[in-house]
C-alpha cells in the first residue's frame, strides 16, 4: 500500500541514513531502512544504548569545547547555534536533515560526536579530514543542503582528547549524494524494496527482520534454490564435524592436564580452568519463526538451522 503524504513526509532522508544507502553503515542495511520508512518494521530502539546516551548528556559540553578551541584558532570569539529546524533542500525535497550547530556568522556547520573507546580507532588525527568513512556522508549532505563550503566535525574521545575534523565541499560527493538517494527515496515511495547482498552473512539476520512472520503458503524451489540447499546441508554437516573435532581436541588436552589448572604452549598462549560463577535466569514463554530444513513427513534433517525473533 502506498504511503499518505503524511508519512512520507516524516520519514524522508536524513544525513544519517545517507552512509546506509550507500553501504557503508555496517550496523545497517539499505534494506532494513527502507522498510523503516516504508513503517513496515520499526527502527531499532536504542534508547538504552549507553554511547547513545552519553553523546546526548555531553552534546552541550561538546559544543562548548568546540567553541573555545575555534575561538582559540582563529584568535576572535566563536558561538554555535543550536538548530532545532528540519532542513530541506530547496531542490531535492527528500532531503531533510537535522544539524548539531551553526558557526553564527560563517556558511560553517558542526556535527558532535562523542566517541567510544572502541571506535576511536577509525579516527584520524586532530586539524584533518581523516573521519570514518560510515560518517563521511553525513558532513557532506549537511553541506549539500545549507550550500556551505565547509562543515567542522568535532570528536571527542574523553578526558582532554577534543579532535576537530574540518571537511571540505566536494562536487563528486554531492552528485552521488543526490543520484543515490534520489534512487532510494523512488524505491521507497513505490513500494520497490532495494536490493541486499546476500554473500554477507549479516543478511540472514536482516532478512529474518524484515520478514519476521509467515503467510502459511507453499512455493517450489528453483534451480538455484536447489543449489543453496545443498550448500545448506553440506554447512551444516561440516559445522557437524568440526564441533566433534574440537571435543576431541579438547578430550585429548584435559586428559593431560588432569586436575591441573593450566597448560602453557609453547607460542605464550594457555588453557585454562578455573570456577565461574554465572547469575540465573529464567526465560519466558514466547513465539519465535525457526528455520529448518525438513525431509518429507517432517523430520529434520541433521544440522537443522534454526533462529528466533522476537
Amino acid at each position: 500500500m502506498p504511503l499518505t503524504a503524511e508519512q512520507l513526509a516524516i520519514r524522508k532522508v536524513g544525513g544519517s541514513d545517507v552512509a546506509t544507502i550507500l553501504g557503508l553503515n555496517p550496523f545497517k542495511t539499505a534494506l532494513e531502512l527502507y522498510h523503516e520508512k516504508r513503517g513496515t518494521i520499526e527502527p531499532v530502539d536504542l534508547s538504552d544504548n549507553l554511547p547513545v546516551q552519553a553523546g546526548n548528556a555531553l552534546e552541550d559540553a561538546i559544543a562548548e569545547l568546540t567553541a573555545d578551541r575555534l575561538s582559540r584558532r582563529w584568535n576572535r570569539p566563536v558561538k554555535l547555534r543550536r538548530c532545532n529546524l528540519t532542513l530541506t533542500h530547496p531542490k531535492y525535497d527528500w532531503l531533510t536533515v537535522h544539524i548539531d550547530r551553526d558557526v553564527v556568522g560563517e556558511e560553517r556547520g558542526v556535527e558532535l560526536k562523542n566517541v567510544g573507546y572502541h571506535a576511536a580507532r577509525g579516527w584520524g588525527a586532530s586539524d584533518t579530514d581523516e573521519i570514518p568513512e560510515y560518517y563521511l556522508p553525513q558532513p557532506h549532505t549537511y553541506m549539500l543542503v545549507k550550500n556551505y563550503p565547509v562543515w567542522t566535525t568535532s570528536g571527542f574521545f574523553g578526558g582532554a582528547d577534543l579532535r576537530l575534523y574540518e571537511i571540505s565541499r566536494d562536487k563528486g560527493w554531492d552528485e552521488l549524494i543526490i543520484e543515490r538517494t534520489h534512487q532510494f527515496w523512488q524505491c521507497v515511495e513505490t513500494g520497490t524494496p532495494p536490493a541486499i547482498d546476500l554473500d554477507v552473512p549479516r543478511a540472514y539476520d536482516v532478512l529474518r527482520r524484515v520478514y519476521a512472520g509467515t503467510n502459511g503458503e507453499t512455493i517450489v524451489a528453483s534451480e538455484d534454490d536447489e543449489h543453496w540447499r545443498a550448500v545448506l546441508q553440506r554447512a551444516a554437516e561440516l559445522k557437524r564435524q568440526y564441533e566433534e573435532a574440537e571435543k576431541i581436541a579438547k578430550a585429548h588436552l584435559l586428559s593431560r592436564m588432569g586436575d591441573n589448572a593450566v597448560l602453557s604452549f609453547i607460542d605464550g598462549s594457555f588453557l585454562e580452568r578455573r570456577y565461574r560463577t554465572r547469575k540465573g535466569y529464567t526465560v519466558e514463554p514466547g513465539k519465535y519463526l525457526a528455520v529448518q530444513l525438513k525431509k518429507t513427513k517432517g523430520k529434520l534433517i541433521e544440522g537443522e538451522s534454526s533462529g528466533e525473533t522476537d
